[in-house]
C-alpha cells in the first residue's frame, strides 16, 4: 500500500478502531429494533386482548338485554288475561315498543286462536292504546313509504272487529289515498261484519273515488258471500 493512500486511511490500528465501532454501532441498532419490535408486538397482543374483552362484554350485556327483553316480553302478554282494560292498553303498548315485530305476530296469533270475548278484549285494547291513531298518522304523513307494520296494526285491528276508527278514515280522512288503502285492508280481513259495517257509511258526501272504490267492494265482497252460502 502506498504511503499516501496509508496517510489517508490512517494507522492500522485507527482503521480497526472504526471497524469495531461500526460493527459496535450496528449491533446496538439491530437490538434496539428488535427491542422495538418485541415491544410492538406485545403492545398489539394487548391491544387484541383487550379488544377480544371488549367485544366478549358487549355481547354479553347484549344477550342479557335479549333475554330482559323477553322476559318483559312474555310477562306483558300473559298480563292481557287478567288485566283491566286500561292496562291492557298499557300493556299493548309498550308490547309495541320493546318489539313491534313480535307483538304483530302475538296478536295475529291471539286474535285467531281466541274466543270471540278475548278478541273483542284484545280489539279494544289495540285501538284504546293509541297505536291505531298513531298508525293512521304515519300513514297519512309517510305516503305508504315503509308503512308495513302500520298497515299490520290496521289490519289486526280489523280482524278483531274493531273498525269505528277505520270507518272514519274512509269517512273524513283527508288523505284519499290513505282512505282507498283502508277501504282495500277491511276487505281483505274476511271478517263477516265488515260488509255490514262498510254499507253503513253514508256514501253520498264521499269523493267519488272513493264512492266507488267502497261501491265496488261491496259488491264483490256480498257476491262472495252469498256463492259461499250456496255451496
Amino acid at each position: 500500500m502506498s504511503s499516501e493512500l496509508q496517510d489517508k486511511l490512517g494507522p492500522a490500528s485507527e482503521r480497526t478502531g472504526y471497524i469495531a465501532n461500526s460493527d459496535l454501532i450496528r449491533s446496538i441498532d439491530e437490538e434496539g429494533d428488535a427491542a422495538e419490535e418485541a415491544r410492538w408486538r406485545e403492545h398489539k397482543a394487548i391491544l387484541r386482548r383487550a379488544a377480544e374483552e371488549l367485544a366478549h362484554r358487549r355481547a354479553k350485556a347484549k344477550s342479557a338485554a335479549l333475554v330482559g327483553a323477553g322476559d318483559s316480553f312474555q310477562r306483558l302478554a300473559d298480563s292481557l288475561e287478567y288485566a283491566s282494560p286500561e292496562a291492557c292498553c298499557t300493556a299493548v303498548r309498550s308490547l309495541y315498543e320493546l318489539d313491534p315485530d313480535r307483538a304483530a305476530s302475538f296478536f295475529n296469533i291471539a286474535l285467531r286462536d281466541s274466543s270471540p270475548q278475548r278478541r273483542r278484549k284484545i280489539g279494544a285494547a289495540l285501538t284504546g292504546s293509541g297505536l291505531v291513531n298513531a298508525a293512521i298518522e304515519y300513514l297519512a304523513a309517510a305516503g305508504h313509504q315503509n308503512s308495513y307494520s302500520a298497515f299490520t296494526l290496521l289490519f289486526l285491528v280489523a280482524k278483531a272487529g274493531e273498525v269505528q276508527p277505520l270507518l272514519r278514515v274512509i269517512e273524513s280522512h283527508p288523505n284519499i289515498e290513505l282512505r282507498l288503502a283502508v277501504i282495500r285492508l277491511l276487505a281483505s280481513s274476511g271478517e263477516p261484519d265488515i260488509i255490514p259495517a262498510l254499507q253503513s257509511l253514508d256514501i253520498t258526501h264521499l269523493p267519488s273515488t272513493v264512492r266507488s272504490a267502497l261501491t265496488e267492494v261491496i259488491t264483490q265482497l256480498t257476491q262472495s258471500d252469498t256463492a259461499a252460502s250456496a255451496r
